[in-house]
């Protein structure tokens, strides 16, 4: 045992041995320590309202031919660290079942609005579609439940832009995971570019690396250790990916901030309108608590997220329509799709 720790320690060294330089894998850009840039203390320039938006979902029911999840979708409106007035909540239940049209197996979810408006028309995709799919293995149920809210994400987005956010950012990549989702994402832009404003969205993890086998997370925070910057940014390129319609940075925006972001800004963004965002950005960052991290998304996933007890509650209001036979049976469906409670609560 000594001697295989003594070789991974090895191979870690030769990973930890950062370079000032590289190609980013997957991008279309090198990486150079001298593009990157330091981003000036929030001062007194005008800043934009920005407008974070997130969702949340919690399965009701979970079986592997059926779904029922309760969504919340959300977003508001933030002139610094000062939260405004207008926000707004959408909530809904998808229902996800599997079944046979044409001949072919398909996941079709139905939507089912609670408060607050999100149309959805029923959405259907085949399960063996590229973008469910893991290697050969079909798409699962796990992954279908999620593109309701997914889709529901982008149309709020063209709300906030249309209530007069300057700025709108959305959690995590700005990529499309599933089939139909770029059209969503292009109404988007189109009515951003109309407006006038930008959308950008930020990550809260990046496994992003360099060909040469180096990560880009601890690869630009060394970089920027050396220049002496505490606020910083560097851009990493446009995805090779077609449907990725943004071009991708790595930024720290507080100088007590313990990690980089990865801050994707959508290719309609001009020069004038990046610098607006990053001032934003900078000016809504200073959360006691989590600094470097934008406080509109704090506040969006708060109000977001959807509680156990909220589930619990509709799924007992289900589980009483059905007869003592029906409810067995639902728990032996869910059983096989249910986590390893029992196994991971054995032994110490």
């Amino acid at each position: 045992m000594p001697g295989l720790l003594d070789e991974i320690c090895e191979a870690l060294r030769g990973h930890l041995d950062l370079p000032n330089a590289g190609i980013v894998s997957g991008f279309n850009e090198a990486l150079k320590e001298e593009d990157l840039k330091e981003l000036p203390l929030p001062g007194s320039d005008e800043i934009p309202v920005i407008s974070a938006v997130d969702g949340g979902s919690n399965a009701v029911l979970m079986t592997p031919t059926l779904a029922v999840v309760l969504n919340r979708v959300y977003y508001n409106q933030f002139l610094g660290m000062k939260k405004m007035d207008h926000c707004e909540t959408v909530e809904f239940i998808s229902k996800t079942e599997v079944m046979k049209k044409e001949g072919k197996a398909i996941f079709r979810t139905e939507v089912y609005p609670i408060s607050g408006g999100c149309p959805l028309d029923p959405l259907e995709i085949d399960t063996r579609d590229q973008s469910l799919m893991v290697g050969n293995m079909y798409g699962d149920m796990t992954r279908a439940v999620s593109i309701a809210r997914r889709f529901c994400e982008w149309k709020m987005a063209e709300r906030a832009v249309e209530s007069g956010a300057e700025c709108v950012l959305i959690d995590g990549a700005l990529q499309t995971a599933f089939k139909g989702e770029t059209e969503f994402a292009n109404r988007l832009y189109q009515k951003a570019k109309e407006r006038g404003a930008v959308v950008a969205g930020l990550s809260k993890s990046t496994i992003i690396y360099l060909e040469s086998g180096y990560p880009v997370a601890g690869t630009v925070d060394f970089m920027a250790r050396r220049k002496g910057y505490e606020r910083w940014i560097i851009r990493l390129g446009m995805s090779e990916e077609w449907a990725h319609h943004a071009t991708v940075y790595y930024a720290r925006l507080h100088e007590a901030a313990d990690r980089g972001y990865r801050l994707d800004v959508f290719e309609g963004a001009t020069g004038g309108q990046l610098d607006s965002l990053l001032r934003g950005l900078l000016a809504c960052s200073s959360y006691t608590w989590y600094p470097g991290y934008p406080y509109p998304l704090i506040d969006a996933h708060t109000y977001a997220k959807v509680g156990n007890h909220e589930v619990e509650s509709l799924k007992g209001q289900i589980l009483d329509r059905l007869s003592p036979e029906e409810a067995e049976r639902l728990e032996l469906m869910e059983r096989a799709s249910a986590p390893h409670e029992v196994l991971d609560s054995l032994g110490g």
